[in-house]
């Protein structure tokens, strides 16, 4: 059970992973290069309201081993913090300045990630029970079967609106099937809700604000670009930065299985053997990063291009700028868990609030000056300094421990 588990909670995590991607080919392809820069933008923005559904807390759930909390306890939380996602929607429906089709894309995709929010409060579940295999089953056939309605509803009807309307039914219809009916086979404790709800949201508000700010600085390029272009330049824009996340996730597969060897080293407070570590898989993320690079130059725009049918051949030293990026955000990411490790959640809210401001000075500057280039050149400024001011925070906390 437990190899089938982690088989399954790879499929369904490489398949959410993967969601973003293909689902921007399909509108490239079937819609147009427009209409895949309102559908990026916007996806983009539900993305950052879907860490108002979670707050924090799935991640704490997934842990809470000894039942610190009730299942009715999360349960409840998560009935707010969707409730708190849809509110950010429909205030940025009416006041968000996005044109008409954006804010309708706005409503549809929100929902469809508020389906997703409330999923995770039984995918931490069955992670809390050591049920692996029920939790990545859910997520995998939630998106994969969202994303076949969708690309079926936009080949045959061509409608965006309504295969994105499609796309969120089914991800009701399969939160039922595989989220909610397996569940009831668990004991469904409920006890003092009221009481522990303010100790849940006080306890996950660090980490909360924190991702918060992370998604925001990962995207706030795609936001400056959107506000200065058209839709089309968005589009192209959308597509270029693809690569980054690419990297970020595959840097995610090599380090996130070795962060007990970090704790291992914190725990015997071996701070050299825990740099060392920290050196080691900066240099990892270094190679990756490299051999991406080099592929991007030779080959990025060709297949890029093919795949999404468009063209890219302009915007090759673009493309190789973003795909620099995704090792700085790779190695930012590295760093932001090594600091909670730390627990030194101020230190890390601090460090992407200040980088947020530096950063739309930045990216207003060089998009203005430079359009793409210029948002490309502000993700690689905006996080090479994210990630220094974070590496230096580490060799800091860690060759002063007594003083940090």
């Amino acid at each position: 059970m437990k190899k089938k588990g982690v088989i399954w909670n790879t499929l369904g995590s490489g398949m959410f992973a993967a969601n973003s991607v293909l689902l921007l080919l399909i509108v490239s392809r079937v819609f147009g290069v427009a209409a895949a820069g309102d559908f990026g933008i916007v996806f983009t923005t539900a993305q950052i309201l879907y860490i108002i559904g979670l707050f924090g807390i799935n991640h704490f759930q997934m842990t809470d081993y000894a039942g610190q909390y009730s299942f009715g306890a999360y349960r409840a939380a998560k009935w707010i913090t969707t409730a708190a996602m849809l509110a950010g929607c429909f205030l940025l429906f009416f006041w968000g300045g996005n044109t008409r089709e954006q804010a309708w894309l706005l409503l549809l995709l929100t929902l469809y990630m508020a389906v997703h929010s409330f999923a995770e409060l039984y995918q931490s579940r069955f992670f809390q029970k050591n049920r692996l295999d029920l939790c990545g089953k859910s997520l995998f056939y939630r998106t994969f079967f969202s994303l076949c309605v969708f690309a079926g509803l936009s080949i045959t009807i061509k409608n965006l609106y309504l295969a994105s309307a499609g796309m969120v039914l089914t991800n009701l219809i399969t939160l039922y099937i595989w989220s909610l009916c397996p569940s009831r086979a668990m004991p469904d404790e409920s006890r003092d809700v009221k009481k522990q709800l303010f100790p849940l949201f006080q306890t996950t508000v660090p980490l909360f604000a924190s991702l918060f700010l992370m998604n925001v600085m990962v995207n706030l390029s795609k936001y400056v670009v959107n506000y200065y272009e058209n839709s089309t330049a968005q589009g192209y824009f959308n597509i270029l930065f693809l690569p980054t996340m690419v990297i970020n996730l595959l840097s995610g597969f090599v380090f996130k299985p070795l962060l007990s060897q970090y704790g291992a080293a914190l725990g015997e407070k071996d701070f050299p053997r825990f740099l060392r570590l920290y050196q080691r898989h900066l240099l990892l993320i270094g190679v990756l990063t490299a051999f991406c690079c080099l592929g991007g130059y030779l080959l990025g725009t060709q297949v890029l291009g093919l795949f999404y049918a468009v063209d890219l051949s302009p915007y090759r030293l673009e493309l190789f700028l973003t795909i620099l990026s995704g090792g700085f955000i790779a190695t930012g990411s590295l760093s932001y868990y090594l600091l909670v490790m730390l627990r030194k959640q101020v230190w890390i809210f601090w460090n992407y609030a200040v980088n947020i401001v530096v950063g739309t000075a930045v990216s207003i500057f060089l998009v203005k000056n430079l359009s793409l280039l210029g948002g490309a050149l502000s993700i690689l400024v905006s996080h090479a300094l994210l990630f220094l001011v974070f590496a230096i925070s580490l060799i800091f906390l860690t060759r002063r421990p007594t003083d940090a």
